[in-house]
């Protein structure tokens, strides 16, 4: 480095400094400018000096404490400038339990027991009452938002049911045995003649999951959807007219079935949950007396995969094997031991939704082999109809891509109802043609409904019932109970209300 270059930076450098401190001193200068700011805050306004830069630095020193959800205008971070107007917004939220009343629904049943313009009130209707829990929230005491976070019915609303009178709207038809099915909620049961039918409930709050004919034909049993639980088992005369429902005890129940004697009934539970589907399997399985002992067969378990879903079972007629059925498996549990034996593994079905695919089971009246139904081993919506031999020797796979909604029913003889989707690979939304085959795959023929008439609509597990002699089955149709005599092919409408459901047929 010269002389020159020294002597130049002895001359700027001094000058350099003072334009810097000059531009400090300015910046100090103007941040130390006091200035009035006026704050609102708690229904007070105030003007106060202050030399802060920031909106937080203003109110903290005011000492004005802030709550987690209350407002700032402006925002905490910007500047503050001369006759800035500061505003404290302060927020509130707060739970608020409102009652409100659920309308009761009113149901008019046509009724064939009365004649054309009469009409018969059977049941008052009732509103029902429901917790509905707001999140309110306030600005300044002054109610702003108002948001449903819960709900939740306390009382059950009581339908007001009514009929009317339908005597002569459809022939009567001879029938034989005890029929019993469901219509809108109630249980109603037929006897002799189609136009005698009477109903058995009149609550209208049968959850369908248990609805059960004793051999005999003398009483029924059924879920309602009473209280906290997910339902309660009740039981009623078919025989005694008036005869009032009465609670077996026994909650939560998902699965219940008579003994072929008609002296016990096995029963699996499950909970109720807030969460889809509402309610989750226990997988246990009990025997009890009409007494009320009980005896375990399988204690409560998580089940296999699907479990929460829960296992279908099916008692033997001879009483010592339940039939089970899981969303991958088939196979049968000793009555006494609570022992498995798996009959047929195969894919389960995936759903991609809040419900799972689990296969309906039918004993032969041998109680030797079962009838159900198998996914295919691959991600497609195919399903077959299989004959499973009870000790392990017999697995045939009777007919192939049947449906998922197939419903095999075993006859009292050699005869096996099922439905067949007209379109397999789409068989959740295909409709379903009645056919019958023999146990050994043979005679397979279409019953229902006839040629050149649309297929079903299946909308519940088991749309069909052979009669206890074989010869005749009810099947539903878009709402009606028919009548299929199979020697004749003739078939004749039983029920005209369009609400019925699972038929169940006895032999007395």
């Amino acid at each position: 480095m010269n002389g020159k270059e020294k002597g130049q930076r002895v001359r700027y450098l001094p000058w350099k400094c003072m334009v810097v401190v000059s531009l400090l001193l300015l910046v100090l200068a103007a941040c130390s400018v006091p200035k009035n700011v006026t704050i609102e805050v708690d229904g007070k306004s105030q003007v106060v000096e202050t030399e802060a830069e920031r909106v937080r630095q203003v109110l903290s020193e005011v000492e004005v404490a802030l709550g987690d959800l209350d407002r700032v205008e402006p925002d905490l971070w910007e500047s503050v400038q001369e006759g800035l107007e500061i505003r404290v917004i302060r927020v509130q939220e707060e739970r608020e339990v409102e009652v409100q009343k659920i309308p009761f629904e009113r149901r008019v049943i046509e009724d064939e027991t009365l004649e054309v313009g009469e009409s018969r009130l059977v049941q008052e209707g009732a509103e029902g009452e429901e917790e509905v829990v707001y999140l309110v929230t306030s600005e300044d005491g002054e109610e702003v938002t108002r948001k449903v976070v819960a709900r939740r019915v306390v009382l059950e609303p009581v339908p007001e049911v009514k009929l009317v009178g339908a005597k002569g709207l459809l022939p009567s038809i001879p029938v034989s045995g005890t029929i019993a099915y469901i219509s809108y909620g109630n249980a109603w049961v037929m006897r002799h003649e189609s136009g005698q039918k009477r109903p058995l409930t009149v609550s209208g709050d049968l959850d369908g999951r248990v609805f059960a004919l004793s051999p005999d034909g003398t009483r029924l049993l059924f879920n309602r959807t009473t209280g906290s639980a997910l339902n309660s088992l009740w039981m009623v005369s078919t025989v005694v007219v008036g005869d009032e429902p009465r609670p077996l005890g026994i909650e939560g129940v998902r699965y219940a079935e008579w003994s072929s004697d008609g002296n016990k009934i096995a029963y699996s539970t499950a909970e109720k949950t807030e969460g889809a589907p509402g309610w989750k399997a226990r997988n246990d399985l009990w025997i009890a007396s009409l007494e009320g002992e009980k005896e375990e067969v399988l204690p409560p378990s998580s089940g296999g995969i699907y479990g929460w879903w829960g296992t279908n079972f099916a008692w033997s007629p001879e009483g010592s094997l339940f039939a089970y059925a899981d969303a991958d498996e088939v196979g049968v549990i000793d009555a006494s031991t609570g022992d498995r034996s798996l009959l047929l593994s195969f894919a389960p079905y995936y759903t991609y939704a809040e419900w799972v695919w689990v296969p309906t089971l039918s004993w032969s009246p041998d109680s030797l082999f079962l009838v159900t139904t198998a996914h295919h081993i691959s991600d497609e919506e195919r399903f077959d109809l299989w004959v499973l031999g009870v000790d392990g020797k017999v697995q045939v796979r009777l007919v192939p891509e049947v449906g998922i909604w197939t419903s095999s029913r075993w006859s009292s003889g050699d005869s096996i109802l099922f439905g067949q989707a007209e379109s397999p690979d789409r068989s959740q939304e295909s409709r379903y043609l009645l056919h019958a085959v023999d146990r050994d795959g043979s005679n397979e023929e279409r019953l229902f409904p006839p040629e050149g008439e649309e297929g079903l609509v299946v909308e519940e597990l088991v749309p069909w019932v052979w009669s206890p002699w074989g010869g005749e089955i009810i099947v539903v149709k878009e709402g009606n109970l028919h009548l299929l005599d199979l020697e004749s092919g003739s078939w004749k409408q039983l029920t005209i209300d369009g609400g019925a459901s699972q038929p169940r047929w006895a032999r007395q």
